[in-house]
Parts: structure tokens; C-alpha cells; sequence
């Protein structure tokens, strides 16, 4: 599994499947809606081929096509834990919230108030240490489906800071262990590790000397 990535800009990796297998799980993003200055996102997993082909829908078509609303957004059923997964990937260091959502229950364009909330809300006024295995219903009315990442989200940020590279990478599974590589040219076939990186790597932050890697392409492989 890998995600490239070509400095200074911050990109995501995310494949387009035709068709979901039954039980599959994809993970899409949500982030802001039109018009909405929030700076929060959210991985939601989608297993219901109805949910993924809508979730599709509104990338392509927005949250209100021709002025229409289209359901744009998720109530979901959240629990307490990191996953590695849902972060906050308008954050270019990526940091995990401290909850994860377990299922989406549906979309829609309206919810009552009790249960609407944000990311930044969520995170900031309950103690997740203490919430136990339960799960909680909330609807992000803020947020709509703005990316598609696949079965396994791997996503690579490259923050230029002083004489440094900062990277900082998502996590799919506490499985994998990861390597960072480069090259000079995107044409070309042969992706080195990073000289410094040290490899395999258990962590999802590397920082390395500008000078050291003069190379405008990097990615992380996961294995």
C-alpha cells in the first residue's frame, strides 16, 4: 500500500472503486460544506452500497446541486479509541481524534438540534477515557462528503518547517509498519528509501533535513 506525495503541496490519496463487494467496508472524509469555515474533517466507514454510492454522489455533485439539497449529511454512531484512521486531515499533522466512528446510520439534510454537533465539539467536551464501550449517536451538520479513500485509508502530509521536512502519515492498523521512500522524477520506476528515515517505521511522524533530501517526490509505504 502506498501514498505519494510531491512537496510543498498538501495532497490526498484516495481510489475510486465502480463497484463495492457486499461487507466491504470503504472509508470516505468529511469536510466542510460550502460556505462553512469549519477546520474540521472525519473518516466515516460506508458498507451499505446505497450509503457508498450516495457518499459518491455528493462528491460529485456537491451537497446541493441546482439548488436542491441532496442529504448531505452523516448521523453516525460514535465510540471512545483511536483507530488510526479518523484524524483530522485538514490538520497538514493529521492528529487522531480521541473517538472514531463505528457505522453510519444514514444521511439527511435536517436532524434536531440535540444531536448536531462538530468534530472540535466532540472532542473537547466529554472525557473519552471514561466513556466505557458504549456508542452515541450525532449528526455533523457542518460536514459533508467531500473524498473517497478506499478500504484503507493511507494518507502522507509533507509540512516544509525551517531547514526541515515534517511528515506525518494516517494509520490503517496497528499491523502495519511503515517506509518512507523518494525519487526525483514521477516518470521514473525506482522509489529508494529516504536516507535518515529509518525503516521500518512504527510511527506516523519522521522529520528529516532539507538538505539531506533534495528529492520532490515521497511516499510511505505500508507493509
Amino acid at each position: 500500500m502506498y501514498v505519494t506525495k510531491a512537496i510543498p503541496l498538501l495532497v490526498i490519496s484516495a481510489i475510486a472503486f465502480a463497484h463495492a463487494r457486499a461487507d466491504e467496508i470503504i472509508y470516505f472524509l468529511l469536510g466542510r460544506q460550502p460556505g462553512i469555515a469549519t477546520k474540521d474533517s472525519v473518516a466515516i466507514p460506508l458498507s451499505k452500497p446505497e450509503d457508498i454510492d450516495h457518499a459518491r454522489d455528493l462528491i460529485v455533485r456537491g451537497p446541493h446541486p441546482n439548488g436542491v439539497p441532496n442529504q448531505p449529511m452523516a448521523i453516525v454512531s460514535v465510540s471512545a479509541g483511536k483507530d488510526g484512521v479518523n484524524r483530522n486531515y485538514l490538520n497538514p499533522r493529521l492528529p487522531e481524534w480521541s473517538w472514531h466512528v463505528e457505522k453510519v446510520l444514514g444521511f439527511g439534510d435536517y436532524f434536531i438540534e440535540a444531536i448536531e454537533t462538530t468534530p472540535t465539539f466532540l472532542e473537547t467536551h466529554f472525557d473519552w477515557s471514561k466513556q466505557g464501550t458504549g456508542t452515541s449517536d450525532w449528526a455533523f451538520d457542518e460536514l459533508t462528503v467531500v473524498r473517497e479513500f478506499g478500504p484503507l485509508p493511507l494518507y502522507l502530509s509533507v509540512i516544509p518547517e525551517g531547514q526541515n521536512l515534517q511528515f506525518y502519515w494516517s494509520t490503517p492498523s496497528t499491523n502495519y509498519v511503515y517506509t518512507l521512500e523518494g525519487k526525483q522524477s514521477l516518470a521514473s520506476t525506482n522509489w529508494l528509501a529516504t536516507p535518515g528515515a529509518a525503516s521500518p517505521l512504527k510511527t506516523n511522524h519522521c522529520t528529516l533535513p532539507l538538505t539531506n533530501n533534495p528529492v520532490p517526490f515521497y511516499r510511505v509505504r505500508a507493509e
